[in-house]
């Protein structure tokens, strides 16, 4: 246990140290003069990253729902909302983003249905999180006269998020006369039987959203990965970068290899903006620029960390007192 908390500070540092030397790096001034073009159409950006929020905690809803979960979408979004301040201002990044939603939601539904809910959630967003990256690369490439190997790199991941999906289906399919939900009045007598149910539900959840509901899923959080990036283009006019929309979904296609990359970062400190930087630099653009980006991204996460905290520290989510009434 220490040597992973230890493990996670040294990340943390790590992420600091390596923020503090891009900054050096390309300059604070020079930073600094992008950041003081912000004015008040930053509230545009705030808005779109909420509203991605918004989407994919809908699409968290879809397992929820198919499991049988008395668990209503403003439940969801907070517990989204306030897992994602978690797992932002904590060490644990976003693994331990992922186990603050199963906590959020103890207070009426067990860990190990939570557990699998959010396993199906995350199977449907990592195949979205391909496609989408996959695509990009693929218009950004001939658009921003990019070298060709990007074109090959978006290929293999529009091959790997279709063929995650076909396999998730052929899966599902094969087991259709296995989707009905296990006893979970029986409380499990070990971690190894509670994660035999975890297994159970989650067959569950993608045996009933087989076919047009997973496909739904993955578009719900598609559209999110849509609203980020016309939030990055927003930014990008503001702080007189540019206005093409290409550029801001390759800056947005940057970010999410970035943050793949970064995945054990504490916040991905240091590791969105280098990559967002390096974006910048593809396109033989001032790095600084690239950072200027990446820092209003990090503003704009705050804000929705302080809203995560709020609406889960005033309104705490007690689904077992609903229940009770």
């Amino acid at each position: 246990m220490r040597a992973t908390v230890l493990g996670r500070v040294a990340l943390f540092v790590g992420g600091a140290v390596a923020l503090a030397y891009l900054v050096q790096r390309a300059g604070a001034g020079t930073i600094g003069e992008y950041l003081d073009n912000l004015g008040a159409g930053i509230v545009i950006p705030i808005f779109l990253v909420g509203a991605q929020h918004s989407v994919r905690a809908f699409a968290w809803r879809f397992p929820v729902r198919a499991m049988d979960l008395p668990v209503k979408y403003l439940d969801l979004l907070r517990a989204r909302l306030g897992a994602e301040a978690l797992g932002y201002l904590s060490l644990t990044g976003a693994i331990g983003s992922q186990t603050s939603k199963v906590l959020l939601l103890r207070k009426g539904i067990s860990a190990r249905a939570g557990a699998a809910t959010v396993a199906v959630d995350a199977a449907a967003s990592g195949i979205a999180g391909a496609l989408f990256v996959g695509a990009a690369l693929l218009v950004c490439q001939p658009t921003l006269a990019l070298p060709a190997w990007f074109s090959a790199l978006g290929g293999i991941f529009l091959g790997a998020g279709s063929g995650a999906w076909l396999m998730a289906g052929i899966w599902a399919s094969q087991r259709r006369h296995r989707a009905e939900m296990p006893n979970m009045d029986d409380q499990p007598t070990s971690k190894l039987e509670a994660a035999r149910d975890s297994m159970r539900l989650v067959r569950v959840g993608l045996v009933r959203l087989h076919g047009i509901p997973f496909a739904l899923m993955i578009g719900f959080h598609l559209a999110g990965h849509v609203a980020l990036t016309v939030a990055t283009w927003s930014i990008l006019p503001m702080l007189g970068i540019s206005d093409s929309p290409v550029v801001g979904l390759w800056f947005e296609a940057g970010a999410k290899l970035g943050n793949t990359l970064g995945v054990l970062v504490p916040a991905r400190l240091g590791v969105f903006e280098a990559s967002v930087a390096a974006s910048a630099n593809i396109l033989d653009l001032d790095p600084a620029a690239g950072i200027a980006v990446g820092l209003v991204r990090r503003l704009i996460d705050m804000v929705w960390v302080a809203v995560g905290l709020s609406l889960t520290t005033l309104w705490p989510i007690n689904l077992r007192q609903r229940v009770e009434q």
